[in-house]
């Protein structure tokens, strides 16, 4: 990459995150980019971000004050750290939402037996049991409940796997969940499970976040980290 354009690519980011922060801030053109910073730190990706921006912030105001005589330049941004606010900015101004896990949901009625519900669930590892009474969810059966009730119906070392899944609602210590809009970024989910005074089991993806419609995944804090690991990988650096 030639030092020119290495340098206006660079500016152009800065400037459209400086751009997106003073609108998600509602500041005036006066606000320095500290300030903004600082106001926006409630934001999940700025709060990711927030020593990179405070670099780039740095680094900026170094090139900027220079001569416009690229030949003459005393300091120009690496490949990697253009490259990085780059990845920043479409992060700020066009992030992923939890719209990408959705997938097929099995759901499960609470009339369904234990045994074919334990089968379905072993066969696909699926540690989260949505259910439903008719059309109306009734909620959230995990692994946790499923064990204690395993333990209560063991007689001689055998397991009795008659009754229906809607039993296992009964040994569940009230699984905690939140339902969620397809809107919402993958950071704000993130941020969800970490602020929530709930201890978070699952997030419930719904087109507009309301249990009256159908479930388009059930996300747990370990899908979110392998997604963020797998796309951000300096978040854990």
């Amino acid at each position: 990459m030639a030092e020119q354009e290495g340098y206006l690519e660079f500016i152009e980011s800065f400037n459209h995150i400086h751009k997106y922060l003073k609108k998600y801030t509602n500041s005036d053109d006066n606000v320095p980019f500290s300030d903004l910073i600082y106001k926006a730190k409630g934001h999940p990706m700025i709060n990711l971000y927030l020593d990179e921006l405070h670099l780039f912030r740095k680094l900026r105001n170094i090139i900027v004050h220079q001569t416009d005589n690229f030949e003459q330049l005393v300091a120009t941004p690496s490949d990697e750290a253009v490259e990085r606010i780059k990845f920043i900015e479409q992060r700020l101004v066009d992030p992923s939402t939890v719209g990408v896990f959705q997938a097929e949901v099995i759901k499960f009625d609470m009339k369904d037996s234990i045994q074919e519900v334990l089968k379905i669930s072993g066969e696909k590892e699926i540690l989260k049991l949505p259910l439903y009474d008719g059309n109306q969810f009734s909620g959230l059966v995990t692994s946790r409940a499923i064990a204690k009730w395993l333990q209560k119906h063991i007689q001689n070392n055998n397991i009795e796997l008659s009754g229906t899944v809607g039993e296992l609602l009964d040994f569940e210590k009230k699984s905690q969940y939140e339902f969620i809009p397809t809107s919402m970024t993958i950071y704000e989910a993130w941020r969800l499970y970490q602020t929530s005074p709930k201890k978070l089991d699952a997030l419930l993806l719904t087109e507009n976040g309301t249990v009256e419609e159908e479930i388009k995944a059930v996300i747990t804090y370990d899908d979110l980290l392998r997604y963020i690991y797998t796309h951000d990988q300096y978040v854990f650096n």
